[in-house]
This record gives structure tokens, sequence and C-alpha cells, in this order.
């Protein structure tokens, strides 16, 4: 569905790996399943303390792959 909803806007679509996203922070990578607390949906990186949403702080990781994928990806 995302990949069909893409090519209507002219765009295009890439899958990532997702894991450990919501774990691994933003700002530092710093990874520690002790980062999310998933009862408040909440993230707090135990390395540099960047503080956000969960999902939130997945999303970002996501992007952050998907653009070093496309950086990778020979023109």
């Amino acid at each position: 569905m995302v990949e069909y909803k893409a090519q209507l806007a002219g765009a295009i679509a890439i899958a990532v790996d997702p894991r450990y996203t919501s774990r691994q922070c933003p700002k530092c990578n710093h990874e520690e399943k002790a980062n999310r607390d998933k009862k408040r949906h909440w993230f707090c990186c135990k390395n540099c303390g960047y503080r956000s949403n969960d999902d939130r702080a997945a999303a970002m990781n996501l992007l952050a792959k998907g653009y070093k994928y496309l950086e990778e990806v020979p023109a």
C-alpha cells in the first residue's frame, strides 16, 4: 500500500530495517533497551540525555536510515 501511494505521488518508497530503532538515540546513536519506557511511550537516552516520545525517536532513526541508504545507492 505504501509503494502504491508513493507512486501516485511521484515519490519512491524504500524499506529499511526497523530493528532497534525505538531503542537507539537519534542524536548520539547510543542503543540500549533501557532508553525506552514502553508503558509511558517515553524515550530517554542513557548516554546523552536526549528525551522524546519513543515513536518519534524511532521515526527519526528510520528517516536517518533512509537517507543513509539513498547516499549509498549508486547514481
